[in-house]
């Protein structure tokens, strides 16, 4: 059970970003934007622990097509780069301040430099592509993931 902690922590977390974010802000869509992707991330890591070949790519999938199909298509939110500018500068909170500041700032200090890795379609897309792992790398015992909290609580 103690090696199931970080996945249970990680859910906790996002399940109290959400009830956080729908109280103060008054909008449903946030209880089920981050119930959704912290039920996803923590599926995978789960996955990823019990040895599963492709956690990760149900991960990127699951958070990639959520992204596209209904945050993009549906609710019509501009995820892109811009997008962040334009809505930080309005003095909006809207999906694309919500995505840079957790996907690329928040999420790699709590969770280390795979965060983003773990969750972005373009590793998903680039993660399809059939090149081979190297049998003999030219960095030996490069750790994977930075360190990160949930580490240094998994060892407490």
């Amino acid at each position: 059970m103690r090696k199931f902690k970080i996945p249970i922590y990680i859910l906790m977390i996002f399940i109290c970003i959400s009830i956080g974010l729908w109280i103060w802000f008054d909008n449903v869509f946030y209880l089920f934007n981050f119930m959704y992707i912290g039920f996803l991330v923590s599926l995978g890591i789960f996955l990823l622990i019990k040895k599963y070949k492709y956690s990760r790519q149900v991960v990127q999938f699951g958070v990639g097509l959520y992204m596209l199909v209904y945050l993009g298509l549906i609710c019509r939110e501009n995820m892109q780069i811009e997008g962040f500018w334009y809505y930080l500068f309005m003095g909006v909170f809207q999906a694309a301040v919500i995505h840079y500041a957790v996907a690329k700032i928040i999420g790699p200090l709590l969770f280390g430099r795979g965060w983003c890795g773990y969750a972005c379609w373009t590793a998903a897309v680039l993660d399809l592509l059939p090149y081979r792992m190297p049998e003999n790398p030219s960095i030996k015992n490069f750790p994977l993931y930075g360190i990160s909290c949930f580490q240094v609580l998994y060892y407490l």
